[in-house]
């Protein structure tokens, strides 16, 4: 039986992705005909759904959009190739790029200006990847762990940066070997890593030490939240929601933490508290790791 459920904060939703879901409202309540999106708008599937219900058509290809049609680019950030095609078809856009994904963006543009390799770490095929390397029509690739960091040829000219949503402990180690290889290795990629990741991975990596299990609302697709369970370091499970418990999960397991990763509004994080205090019992409490009180215009 469960007698302590543990909160940690920061969770949740991040600045980025708060400004990207009020994008997307404020357009739907603005417009008068369908409003179409680019990608998920973030990598939660409880929210997209939700924005579904609002009449918001998701398409991957832009061709899918009518021309003339109202478009929201993803917080993920898009590639120059998107708003060229988007200006082809004469569609309203309205991009939710989270500004931290700029950042990255207009860092591969200064850096390829100046001659520099682009070295990028990150995904395969995610969107915040795909977009950074559109920036990009140069000498640019994209790593994706310390494996292939060792099979690169690095120029002498060359530069670091990072997807945003990567995982700390992992970064640092490839980070730490290219610098062996090349020491005058350009290093924006420190802090490439925004801080809401950042963080959240440091509060689940405390909330651990006091934890028997580790439950991470969000989505499997989300970067970000698959990072918190690995940061975890302790049994920890990636959910959706209630409907995703296990019992097998709570046995012997006395205290439960949870936290969420940054795409999860709060009202999902306590679908979960409550069923699992209704399900396994425990107590609530909140345990505050750092204080976050960062927000970006809109």
């Amino acid at each position: 039986m469960v007698k302590k459920i543990i909160l940690v904060k920061p969770r949740g939703l991040c600045a980025g992705v708060d400004r990207a879901l009020k994008i997307l409202d404020l357009t739907v309540e603005k417009s008068e005909g369908p409003v179409y999106c680019r990608h998920e708008i973030v990598h939660n599937k409880k929210v997209v759904e939700e924005f579904k219900q609002k009449g918001v058509r998701f398409v991957e290809d832009l061709n899918q959009v009518p021309d003339g049609a109202v478009v929201v680019f993803s917080a993920h950030g898009s590639s120059p190739e998107l708003f060229e095609l988007a200006g082809k078809k004469n569609l309203t856009v309205i991009d939710a790029v989270c500004p931290l994904v700029t950042k990255v963006h207009l860092e591969a543009k200064k850096f390829e200006s100046e001659g520099y390799q682009i070295i990028y770490l990150g995904h395969k095929n995610h969107p915040e990847a795909e977009g950074v390397l559109g920036e990009v029509k140069g000498n640019s690739v994209l790593i994706s762990n310390l494996s292939e960091a060792k099979k690169l040829k690095i120029f002498q000219k060359a530069v670091l940066l990072t997807q945003t949503t990567l995982a700390l402990d992992e970064t640092k180690e490839i980070i730490d070997y290219l610098i062996t290889k090349r020491p005058n290795l350009e290093l924006p990629a420190g802090k490439d890593i925004c801080f809401s990741t950042t963080n959240r991975q440091l509060a689940v990596k405390e909330l651990a030490k006091h934890s028997d299990l580790i439950l991470v609302v969000g989505s499997k697709i989300s970067s970000n939240s698959n990072r918190l369970r690995e940061a975890a370091g302790i049994e920890a499970y990636l959910l959706d929601g209630p409907e995703e418990l296990k019992d097998d999960w709570f046995e012997n397991k006395e205290t439960v933490g949870i936290t969420a990763g940054a795409s999860v509004p709060e009202k999902l994080v306590n679908n979960v508290v409550q069923a699992v205090q209704k399900k396994y019992g425990g107590e609530v409490e909140e345990m505050t790791v750092i204080k976050e009180e960062v927000k970006f215009k809109l």
